[in-house]
This record gives structure tokens, C-alpha cells and sequence, in this order.
């Protein structure tokens, strides 16, 4: 079932969801990560459990499916997946970096993930937790593993699923910052809920932000820009709307030189 036309509309999907966020009265960016609703039509209902769903592109509230905004959107999901099986690293990986908005290092050694090289009945958790056990990899995996564990109960293409192997789906873990702290988290609403209070991950979204919209680093326009901003994202409840008007005044005051 998962075609090139459940592909698109999933991406259908996800510009939808991110419209209706940016486009509503708040446009809250805390939104984009706590939201429990879809937009689906009937291809993507019968994949995604609304079955009943008819006709085109609707709006359909999940309360109780463990969707949180797009950390859990399936097109994310799916893209940062092998094609049968979910793939915590990657989906780690892209949560350290552009959610949490936690630094990682490049790994001193690059090692490919070979499914056959375990036995068939490990999960998946178990898998990565055993190719990532040496001091080396747990510098940066004890960040990338707890986030990409979070995301367990999720097929390889965003799929709900309460086990793996026949054993039960463990999405628990310990974060430990970049900071040095420790963070419990406990399946994705956990993650979403640390990224939407979370000052590190409000700088991270203000940077990439202005980074899609001007199409230069935000370094580039002086060193205080990105505090300024910042703070009027903050000031302004986490706008969108607001920060994205500020970004584009801010790109077109000129640069003051660093001295």
C-alpha cells in the first residue's frame, strides 16, 4: 500500500499541517510539536487507523494515537526509516539536531547499519543499543538513542505498533544534554513537550528558520542578531508569523562589521 501516491500524499499531508499551524490565529511554533491531529484522506485513513474517513483531505483529531506534531507526522517518519523496519539513529539524529536542537559531533569512525549481522529475533532497540554500546559512539549516541528510541512504536512507515519480534515496544529513555542534564522521556509527547519549553530548542528553530528564508546563516548578520530575534519570539508567544516578519527585517538591515 505504500505507493508513490501514499508518498505524496503524505507530503500533501505534512504542508497542510504545517499551513494550518503557521496560518492560525496563534501560530504557535509550540504547536508544530504538541498538535495530536492529521490531515488525511481516505487512502492515508486506511493506513493510519481512520478507516471510515471518505473523500479528500480532512482534518481528523487522534487523541489517544500518540501523535505529536511533526515529530510523529508519518511522512517524517517513513523518510527517516530503512523500507521494513524503523531506524532509531536516524530518526535520533534528526531530533538531536532539529528539534531538541542539541550539537553533535561527526563520529570518529563511520559504521553501517547491517541487519543480518543480528540474530533475527532482536528488536530494533536491541540492535542499535548493541552496535552503539563502545565509549566512542555513546559521546554523542547517549544524545541521538534515547531521542530515536522515543519513536519505537512507529513503523518503518509511521505506522502505530504496540510490539516488535512479539516483544512489547520500550520507547523509555534518559537524555543527557550537551548541558550535562538528564531528561526522562518517555515515548514522543515526552520529546515534544522537553523541545516546546526548552530554550536550546527555540534558538535551534530560530535559526533554521531564518537559515530557509534568507538563505544565509544568521551569524552572517552580526552577532547579536540571533539574541535579538530570539527574543522577540519569545515576547511574542512563540509566533511564527511574528518571527518570520522580524527574520525579513532583519535581512535587510545592513550587516554591522564584527570588530
Amino acid at each position: 500500500q505504500f505507493s508513490d501516491a501514499t508518498v505524496n500524499d503524505l507530503r500533501t499531508s505534512l504542508e497542510l499541517f504545517i499551513d494550518d499551524i503557521v496560518w492560525s490565529d496563534a501560530s504557535d511554533y509550540r504547536q508544530l510539536l504538541l498538535a495530536n491531529h492529521l490531515f488525511l484522506n481516505e487512502r492515508l485513513g486506511d493506513l493510519y487507523g481512520k478507516p471510515d474517513l471518505e473523500g479528500g483531505f480532512q482534518k481528523v483529531s487522534l487523541p489517544n494515537s500518540g501523535r505529536n506534531g511533526v515529530i510523529t507526522h508519518p511522512f517524517l517518519l517513513s523518510s527517516l526509516a530503512y523500507h521494513d523496519n524503523s531506524s532509531p539513529i536516524h530518526r535520533g539524529v534528526f531530533l538531536t539536531r532539529n528539534i531538541v536542537g542539541l550539537t553533535l559531533k561527526p563520529p570518529p569512525v563511520a559504521i553501517e547499519f547491517e541487519d543480518n549481522h543480528f540474530p533475527a529475533n532482536l528488536t530494533m532497540r536491541e540492535k542499535v543499543t548493541e552496535m552503539t554500546k563502545a565509549k566512542a559512539c555513546m559521546s554523542c549516541h547517549e544524545m541521538i538513542n534515547p531521542l530515536g528510541f522515543s519513536l519505537e512504536h512507529y513503523d518503518a512507515i509511521g505506522r502505530w505498533r504496540a510490539k516488535e519480534r512479539n516483544k512489547p515496544i520500550n520507547d523509555n529513555g534518559i537524555l543527557k544534554t550537551d548541558a550535562g542534564d538528564r531528561v526522562e522521556i518517555k515515548g514522543p509527547r515526552d520529546v515534544a513537550e522537553y523541545a516546546a519549553n526548552s530554550k536550546t530548542a527555540h534558538e535551534a528553530f530560530v535559526r533554521q528558520l531564518f537559515h530557509h528564508m534568507v538563505k544565509q546563516p544568521i551569524r552572517a548578520y552580526g552577532p547579536n542578531r540571533a539574541d535579538l530575534l530570539e527574543d522577540s519570539f519569545r515576547n511574542q508567544g512563540h509566533s511564527i508569523r511574528h518571527l518570520m516578519i522580524q527574520i525579513s527585517l532583519a535581512a535587510t538591515q545592513p550587516v554591522v562589521p564584527q570588530t
